[in-house]
């Protein structure tokens, strides 16, 4: 359990980053910043230190898949954990990223009240009950 969650989101898509960014704007204890690109996010996990990061798979450049396989094959491993955030819903995604090292998979909600549902459960789960490496 951790007093605050710091979260790392990696969306490239303006509209799910304000959702995402805006239900977890309602859940206290949670600090969120938002990268576009998958290699802003290895980028942001050099300099900073996050609890958990949100995953989009299908973005431009290097993507979510691309991320997963560099962070979990990487000699310096950084030990974050993933939940894969995405619009697909197909089988052989779900599958490939979890594969690869990816901790959960949440498919993206259609509303404002499901990004805050979504929020609330990983809030509830992450922030209120999972212990994070090095925060003991």
């Amino acid at each position: 359990m951790v007093a605050s969650l710091r979260l790392l989101l990696v969306e490239d898509d303006d509209s799910d980053a304000f959702l995402t960014k805006r239900a977890f704007a309602d859940m206290k204890g949670t600090n969120l910043m938002h990268v576009p690109g998958g290699q802003a996010a290895l980028d942001a996990l050099r300099t900073s230190r996050f609890d958990l990061m949100l995953l989009d798979l299908n973005m431009p450049g290097l993507s979510g898949h691309e991320v997963l396989h560099t962070l979990r094959t990487s000699s310096g491993q950084i030990m974050v954990p993933i939940i894969v955030f995405s619009s697909s819903n197909h089988p052989g995604d779900v599958d490939r990223a979890y594969e690869a090292g990816a901790n959960a998979y949440l498919r993206k909600p259609d509303s404002l009240g499901g990004y805050q549902q979504v929020a609330d459960a990983v809030c509830r789960f992450w922030r209120d009950h999972a212990h994070f490496p090095g925060r003991h």
